[in-house]
């Protein structure tokens, strides 16, 4: 049986969901987390409005949100 890809980037309304802000939250949020994932490897992938979700995954755990 074919495991189900998740994808490599979580949206918005990801964010909104998991941690219940509004949307202009959940962009700042975004925004600040690709910043942060820039800075510690320049070289990584950032798309705007969208954060990796490996990265993203383990900020709500550090946050302890997820």
């Amino acid at each position: 049986m074919a495991e189900e890809r998740q994808p490599l980037f979580v949206g918005v309304d990801t964010v909104i969901f998991d941690l219940g802000v509004s949307r202009a939250k959940a962009y700042d949020v975004i925004k600040q987390l690709n910043k942060e994932l820039k800075k510690e490897n320049p070289r990584a992938i950032v798309v705007a409005g969208k954060v990796n979700r490996i990265w993203y995954e383990e900020a709500c755990l550090k946050a302890g949100t997820h």
